[in-house]
């Protein structure tokens, strides 16, 4: 038996939201990766095996095997005698992550256009990142634009690249939550977004591919700092942005336990 966390966090995987007839372990692996992804288990926390398993109602043998498989996804990491830990992202992974992500989104993109797939999803994604800009919390963008980009693979009716999608954005979310300059996003990409939807629409498949890969190539450049040239206008997390009730948080009380192999 699992149990799925009440008072889920804002932030989750859209891709994650539609479980049809799924394993335990793949339920517990959705279950850890959507905190991840919210932010309620941060890059480098330890995860306890023991507390973890009673949080989640489910046998530490399931455990073990959901954080192998994230393990081998990349979203955690082992060290003997150090246990389970999620992932703590560094400079050299952000060049990788996004090459990743383009790949995988020209790719969609093709498909899309030579396809003339349906584009609803990504109009819909379109607006409701519209309407997290005018909010203008760093969350609430960061969360749109990422499901924006899982609209534009969702869209390709591709289930491979919906499911290399789903461990590329928490990768990218990683990415964002192991700044050292703190949870931050981009308010000035509505433009890029639009025009993109617009190349894909019209059919115009090198200017779509274009587009991606500016849009991940500015992406990956923010996320280097100053130093790499490019600026753009940001809006910084705040703390209070992850729910206080959020169940996940229990974990954090004992920063030192680790999992036991």
């Amino acid at each position: 038996m699992i149990v799925t966390v009440t008072n889920p966090p804002t932030s989750e995987l859209p891709v994650l939201r539609k479980v049809v007839r799924a394993s335990t372990i793949d339920l517990i692996v959705d279950q850890i990766r959507n905190a991840i992804y919210s932010g309620s288990l941060e890059p480098g926390q330890s995860i306890n095996e023991v507390r973890t398993a009673e949080l989640l109602e489910v046998s530490r043998p399931s455990l073990r095997e959901a954080l192998q498989r994230l393990i081998s996804e990349g979203v955690m990491t082992h060290a003997p005698g150090r246990g389970v830990h999620v992932r703590r992202m560094r400079t050299a992974d952000i060049d990788d992550v996004y090459a990743v992500r383009e790949a995988i989104e020209s790719q969609a993109v093709k498909l899309i256009v030579r396809q003339g797939r349906s584009m609803s999803r990504i109009r819909q994604a379109l607006r409701e990142l519209e309407h997290a800009i005018e909010e203008n919390v760093a969350r609430t963008i960061g969360d749109a634009d990422l499901n924006f980009h899982h609209a534009i693979v969702a869209c390709s009716g591709s289930a491979r690249l919906t499911d290399l999608m789903k461990v590329s954005m928490v990768h990218t979310r990683l990415l964002s939550l192991s700044d050292q300059r703190g949870y931050e996003v981009r308010c000035d990409l509505i433009d890029s977004h639009r025009k993109l939807a617009e190349a894909v629409a019209a059919g115009d498949e090198p200017r779509s591919l274009a587009i991606v890969a500016r849009i991940m190539a500015e992406a990956a450049s923010r996320l280097h700092g100053p130093e790499d040239g490019f600026e753009a206008q940001v809006v910084k997390g705040h703390d209070d942005e992850t729910p206080a009730d959020d169940q996940w948080l229990q974990l954090r009380e004992r920063p030192n336990d680790t999992m036991r192999a």
